[in-house]
């Protein structure tokens, strides 16, 4: 008798664990389907913005002028943060900046802690005048 008994709670406890098993099993499985899908699923491409270089927009300064000077070192030293068109990536829009000069130039040369590095190590201070008057130049559209 207690061999019947014995077999009856092997089974049980087969049962069990089978169900246990079944059970983490098609869990896992639908968590390969989510993840699968996620990966699958083709993401949102970011809408490009419309064209606003500043070729196109023939805000090139005249050549042999301040600010044609400001625009090549623009180019050189702050395109990367504030994009080709200044109208900020990283950095903000420079178009029709409010700031005075002195403060701009304040920026420029000791930066924003965490936000600018420094350029006065780097700029002289007619870099810094040419740059003031390309910002300048810059009209808000």
């Amino acid at each position: 008798m207690k061999s019947l008994e014995t077999l009856v709670n092997m089974r049980s406890s087969l049962e069990i664990k089978a169900i246990i098993l079944g059970t983490v099993s098609g869990l896992a499985a639908v968590g390969i389907a989510f993840a699968a899908g996620e990966i699958i699923r083709p993401k949102a491409q970011p809408q490009p913005r419309p064209p606003s270089s500043l070729a196109e927009k023939s805000a090139i300064p005249p050549a042999d002028t301040p600010e044609q000077q400001g625009y090549s070192l623009f180019l050189l030293n702050c395109a990367h943060c504030h994009g080709n068109d200044a109208r900020g990536d990283e950095g903000p829009d420079l178009h029709g900046i409010t700031k005075s000069d002195a403060r701009i130039s304040s920026i420029i040369k000791n930066g924003i802690k965490g936000e600018m590095p420094k350029f006065g190590a780097k700029l002289t201070d007619t870099d810094v005048a040419a740059l003031i008057a390309f910002v300048r130049s810059l009209k808000d559209s």
